[in-house]
């Protein structure tokens, strides 16, 4: 970006984990507003994601942030971008345990943020291997999900055609898309490529899937795939934009 710096807020993001189930697309059409498509991984299903991690504030407005710490949970989907074509994330709910963070994403984004109280406990050997991972709290109902790491990176996932084209989709998509005050609004970010491990689960149970009617009780405990990254620095630029042309129904 050339000139003047975009406004931004910079945060280190650490034990992200990725929880994913592969659905039929219409499906995800019903969990978006009219005129967003889904953006398939097969040309006939897409991705809906549990997204845990542990942040802190590093930088706002280019200036140092005193570090605080948060922990939140993004459940997302993907759509094509209305501008670009390439893959963006609808953000169909977002929980954050800490009250002042919570305020803050409200005030600087308008995204539908909900304070919820929860924990993450991440194990891990000298080698830096994921031994074991848990997540724990009470958001619409009390939630739990322990994995542990199977491999240091991706090889393959199916249904995409390789490992760049899964991540590009999955992880590196650099707009956000989402619901606020009656529009749909947009947010751009950046951060470096990420290189995620494997994990399986060992058990899941996240209550709010069903209440929000994205998933049925026996399928939130048969995620498609984890993956887990365990640090990064995360930047979003600001304010966000409404996006012309698209309404929140």
């Amino acid at each position: 970006m050339g000139g003047r710096r975009a406004p931004s807020v910079v945060m280190a993001l650490r034990d992200m984990l990725y929880v994913s189930y592969l659905l039929p697309a219409e499906r995800i059409a019903r969990m978006v507003p009219r005129g967003l498509v889904p953006a398939t991984a097969d040309g006939s299903n897409g991705f809906l994601s549990l997204v845990i991690f542990k942040g802190n504030t590093r930088e706002a407005l280019h200036v140092p942030a005193p570090p605080i710490p948060f922990d939140q949970v993004n459940i997302r989907t993907y759509v094509i971008d209305p501008r670009t074509g390439g893959t963006a994330v609808y953000f169909i709910r977002c929980g954050i345990s800490g009250r002042f963070i919570t305020f803050m994403y409200r005030m600087l984004s308008g995204m539908p943020v909900e304070h919820c109280a929860f924990e993450i406990t991440a194990d891990t050997g000298d080698a830096g291997h994921y031994d074991s991972y848990r997540v724990e709290g009470v958001w619409r109902g009390r939630f739990t999900i322990t994995a542990c790491e199977t491999a240091p990176g991706v090889t393959g996932l199916d249904p995409f055609p390789n490992v760049d084209r899964a991540l590009l989709y999955l992880m590196d998509p650099a707009v956000g898309l989402y619901p606020a005050r009656g529009s749909l609004r947009r947010l751009e970010i950046f951060h470096e490529p990420l290189k995620p491990r494997v994990c399986k689960a060992t058990g899941v149970s996240f209550p709010c899937l069903e209440e929000l009617g994205l998933l049925k009780g026996e399928e939130i405990g048969e995620p498609h795939d984890l993956l887990l990254v365990p640090y990064t620095p995360f930047e979003i630029f600001l304010p966000p934009e409404k996006e012309k042309g698209l309404g929140h129904s």
